[in-house]
């Protein structure tokens, strides 16, 4: 029965989507952001082909350069750190700042990184080019509602095809990005395409997807107090999630350790990894100045145990730290001696505060609501429509 709803949904789906759009438009109109793109690749030089819509090519001063159109092309490349705009082999500027701004109805385009070659990736909206020392900053100046799919598609979109995830996906990710809309105002832009912020990896391509972040358009989640939530998430929580400080030192009310036996199926919810004895020991011994010359201290550190999620390993070593330095999925782990190896048996996959992705996909498959979900793994929390929150526009400007 499922299965044939969803087939309906889906073949309605580009009525239902015009419809809510409209609503999704008044919202999203109010609030543009600027995403760092590319954000962990150095770019000299990239191509832009005009998709769809109008654009146009405006300089540091908002004067019009030019208008360009559809399957028109376009070569950005930093010289002398200045951006050169190029088209048709012909330089049309040459300055500080570019700015391609949509002005058709329905605006994307494909960017291409030349030096170095890139995954090409397509946008909505506009694009702003500025020079970063001898390399391009790259910002996708886009729409809220526009954005929101295209992370949610990135962060987890092949996890599952379950809209109701998708309407927890969304409104999680609306609510990180608007609360943290500041992170790199001081570097000009809003927030990053990497997992510093939230994986971002341009337009969404998946149309139940965009179904459910249109359903949840201009929803976010509010503590006690009526502020956003930090709605932090992360793969799997191996059966726990932790406390955020834990992992950040400060203490916030809705972002407490929950029991989560929903994660204990999901794929991520064990992993190992083996290493040479006598290389974890020397690790710990170089980065971290562990005293294995003490037996005990040896021993601890070889039959380290963790039944529930810990902080700290033996020496007061942050575990954080160890993942960090190691690569490791997680914090989670205990150290189990192999003969001449040992184990380092693992849970979960990230961070382990607030959501759990995998958790949540669980919990939707046994009949659990979008709302249940967000209650579980946030705690005190509601769901608000943004217009009720004023006091957002004044920390959104730089």
């Amino acid at each position: 029965m499922k299965n044939n709803s969803m087939a309906r949904l889906i073949k309605l789906f580009p009525f239902f989507l015009l419809i809510i759009s409209f609503n999704a438009n008044l919202f999203s109109s109010q609030i543009i952001l600027d995403v760092r793109i590319y954000s962990n690749v150095n770019i000299q030089q990239f191509d832009i082909l005009i998709f769809s819509g109008k654009y146009d090519l405006r300089d540091e001063n908002d004067e019009s350069i030019r208008e360009v159109y559809k399957n028109s092309i376009l070569t950005f490349k930093v010289e002398n750190e200045s951006v050169e705009v190029w088209m048709n082999n012909v330089q049309i500027y040459s300055g500080s700042e570019v700015f391609l701004k949509g002005i058709g109805f329905l605006n994307t385009f494909e960017i291409e990184p030349k030096k170095p070659s890139y995954a090409k990736r397509v946008y909505d909206d506009n694009l702003k080019v500025k020079p970063l020392g001898k390399n391009l900053l790259i910002i996708n100046n886009v729409e809220l509602e526009h954005y929101v799919p295209g992370v949610v598609e990135s962060e987890g979109g092949g996890s599952t095809k379950d809209i109701d995830f998708f309407l927890v996906q969304s409104i999680t990710c609306r609510t990180y990005a608007l609360a943290n809309v500041r992170k790199h105002w001081n570097e000009g832009f809003h927030l990053c395409d990497d997992v510093h912020c939230q994986v971002y990896r341009g337009r969404c391509k998946t149309s139940y997807i965009m179904m459910a972040t249109s359903q949840t358009a201009g929803m976010v989640i509010v503590d006690e107090s009526g502020k956003m939530i930090s709605a932090a998430f992360h793969s799997n929580s191996g059966g726990q999630t932790m406390n955020s400080e834990d992992v950040w030192t400060m203490p916030v009310p809705y972002l407490k350790s929950v029991n989560d036996t929903f994660s204990l199926s999901g794929r991520n919810a064990k992993w190992e990894k083996k290493m040479p004895t006598d290389e974890w020991l020397n690790f710990l011994k170089t980065k971290y100045k562990y005293p294995i010359e003490d037996s005990l201290m040896k021993e601890k550190a070889l039959h380290f145990r963790q039944d529930t999620r810990m902080v700290y390993f033996p020496g007061n070593i942050l575990l954080k730290d160890i993942r960090r330095d190691l690569n490791l999925k997680s914090t989670w782990f205990s150290v189990i001696p192999m003969g001449d190896e040992i184990i380092l048996d693992g849970k979960g996959y990230g961070h382990g505060i607030g959501m759990s992705q995998e958790g949540a996909i669980r919990m939707i498959q046994m009949g659990y609501s979008y709302v249940d979900v967000i209650n579980y793994y946030y705690k005190d929390v509601k769901i608000i429509n943004f217009d009720k929150l004023d006091y957002f526009l004044i920390n959104y400007n730089y």
